[in-house]
């Protein structure tokens, strides 16, 4: 898939672009069966939320091929390199999953902010290619975004001090069992503030992600944005995929993350020559 200088206009302008039916109906029901295989596995890589259900698993690719595979692909692969003008690593990939009734929200933030200062990401020239495993509805706990407030830069975020007294035990002890926990759970470290959403949303708009499972949604790493619960009995699941540009690595730091959350391979990525899921 190649974009169109509209559709990259479009990108620059708001910080993101949703593309309707990228994959297959039958290339998503394969996603969603190789994603119930991938999460039961019970490692560092599987983050929980306070319901004990899965809220995020990360680098699926790393004991999956399927998964492995959906990174290379050039449906996504070809529009993150023309949105960057540049080759592509994959910085960060996870499966988020918000189950129906209990999938709990992300506040709102910029990803920017956790890959500078926890990552020594210099630049950011780098975004995300979110892919809709479900429909996603207005009921469903869509991702919502502020139209143009990438051209913020990335702004100052106080660190908030997570103690859980309002959690469960079991989860405060496991909110707080490493030092990058805190940047994954429902309790973000970096969010932004209630003032500075409430003013960017009077002036720009919100808008809510919606579309057919098989889209795709490429968002830049400084846009604001967030996602409610998901209170319906539908759920919402997504693959996404953190494109980073090869010009723009890791600098080295004392105690980097696990490389399952921040990549430091930032060997190229290529396209495979056969572009489907399907067997």
């Amino acid at each position: 898939m190649i974009l169109t200088s509209a559709q990259i206009e479009n990108f620059n302008e708001n910080g993101f672009l949703l593309i309707q039916n990228v994959f297959t109906q039958e290339e998503m029901t394969l996603m969603l069966e190789e994603m119930e295989q991938v999460i039961i596995e019970d490692c560092p890589r599987r983050i929980l939320e306070k319901s004990g259900y899965v809220r995020s698993f990360f680098a699926p690719e790393a004991s999956n091929e399927f998964f492995a595979r959906v990174i290379r692909q050039k449906r996504v692969l070809r529009p993150a390199m023309q949105l960057l003008e540049s080759d592509v690593y994959a910085h960060q990939t996870k499966l988020n999953t918000k189950h129906a009734l209990v999938g709990d929200w992300w506040d709102w933030h910029q990803d920017y902010t956790f890959w500078k200062k926890d990552d020594a990401m210099l630049e950011p020239t780098v975004l995300t290619a979110m892919i809709f495993l479900n429909e996603v509805t207005e009921f469903n706990g869509p991702l919502f975004l502020i139209p143009g407030s990438h051209k913020a830069g990335m702004l100052e975020s106080g660190e908030r001090n997570i103690h859980g007294e309002q959690s469960e035990e079991w989860f405060s002890a496991y909110q707080n069992s490493t030092k990058y926990m805190s940047a994954l759970t429902a309790d973000l470290k970096y969010t932004l503030e209630q003032k500075t959403i409430a003013s960017w949303i009077e002036r720009q708009g919100i808008y809510s992600a919606k579309g057919a499972a098989g889209s795709v949604l490429f968002f830049h790493g400084n846009v604001f944005h967030a996602s409610p619960n998901n209170l319906s009995p539908w759920h919402r699941h997504t693959f996404l995929i953190t494109y980073n540009s090869t010009a723009n690595p890791l600098q080295d730091i004392p105690e980097p993350r696990p490389g399952f959350i921040a990549s430091r391979n930032f060997t190229p990525i290529r396209a495979l020559d056969d572009d489907s899921l399907v067997p």
